[in-house]
């Protein structure tokens, strides 16, 4: 059985042309090969809810990018604020100072930490149905057709180089779509060019957030210079 996974919101290829979507063309996986290919990035981009699973997915990070930079920003005060007050400081209180802010690190990175699970469960409760739906569908017409194997020519690190465009089932998949779509997502009866759609929001720090080398507190007092 062919999965079709990734992200749902990956950067996407540029959509057949509605000609392709005719019946016309010849059946995928006649005798005696009983292969056939699919586009899985142009699959998802005419799959019914996809557009609007990504709009709703980016509105909810605007506030998790929020309180993640908020944090940031809380974080560089305190070190920007210690490295203008260490030299005053006596030997104790620089002491308690950096490990304050070495307290208040430790908190934001487990925030965004916390964060970036919430969005990756979230986008995934989101592309779930959308994926099952369209692996569903493969499955069904891998049956329907009688095929062996289907291949997925827009799958990370594939060799497909180029194939006879009579085996591939992108276009009747696409329809079968639609076609069980609500009235309101059937629009077309063929898929549509599409201009690359835009990245989805950056989850709230992918990458630990860390203290700038050039802003750390110091490992180990300083003393005033010697008079």
């Amino acid at each position: 059985m062919v999965r079709v996974t990734g992200l749902a919101f990956a950067g996407l290829l540029a959509a057949l042309a509605p000609a392709a979507l005719a019946a016309q063309q010849a059946v995928p996986c006649a005798p005696p090969m009983r292969l056939a290919y699919i586009n899985s990035q142009l699959i998802l981009a005419n799959t019914p809810g996809r557009a609007e699973a990504e709009s709703l997915f980016n509105r909810e990070m605007v506030g998790f990018r929020a309180e993640a930079q908020r944090l940031q920003a809380q974080l560089d005060s305190a070190i920007a604020e210690y490295n203008r007050t260490s030299v005053a400081l006596t030997p104790s209180a620089r002491q308690a100072r950096e490990a304050e802010i070495r307290g208040m690190q430790t908190r934001a990175q487990t925030r965004a930490q916390e964060l970036d699970q919430t969005a990756s469960q979230r986008e995934a409760a989101l592309t779930r149905p959308i994926m099952d739906r369209v692996n569903a569908v493969i499955e069904g017409m891998r049956a329907e057709f009688n095929c062996a194997l289907i291949f997925d020519a827009a799958a990370q690190g594939g060799s497909v180089i180029t194939a006879d465009r009579a085996l591939d089932m992108s276009p009747l998949i696409i329809q079968r779509l639609q076609a069980a779509a609500p009235a309101r997502d059937t629009t077309a009866a063929a898929p549509t060019a599409q201009p690359p759609l835009a990245q989805p929001a950056q989850r709230p720090a992918a990458q630990p957030t860390t203290l700038r080398p050039q802003q750390a507190p110091p490992t180990a007092p300083r003393r005033p210079p010697q008079q």
